[in-house]
């Protein structure tokens, strides 16, 4: 059961940092993406969607640090931890930064 898990957790991460580098690439969400799932969003600038994408790079590679933590010795799992926390409260502080940007007023 436990590789399950790994295994969807790579899944996971893996896809986050390939939607965090479409976003950067584009600028932009897909048209297809339904308006509900960017809720906090307001104005969806092409920075706004940068960030966002930055902030998908970190959560993925956040998930995938935490994963690969169960195959090193322990010293280095402890730091790679704290690393994963580290991008983990990097991208929390992008996607509040790019949701409190969108809902600013234009100028």
């Amino acid at each position: 059961m436990g590789y399950v898990v790994e295994a969807v957790a790579y899944l996971a991460g893996a896809f986050l940092i390939g939607a965090g580098l479409y976003l950067l690439m584009r600028g932009r969400f897909p048209r297809w993406w339904p308006g509900r799932l960017l809720w906090p969003l307001v104005r969806v600038t092409p920075f706004v969607a940068r960030l966002q994408g930055l902030t998908a790079i970190g959560l993925g590679a956040s998930i995938l640090i935490i994963v690969f933590t169960s195959i090193v010795s322990g010293t280095a799992g402890g730091i790679l931890v704290l690393v994963a926390l580290a991008a983990y409260v990097v991208a929390l502080v992008l996607y509040v930064f790019s949701a409190w940007l969108s809902r600013r007023p234009a100028n």
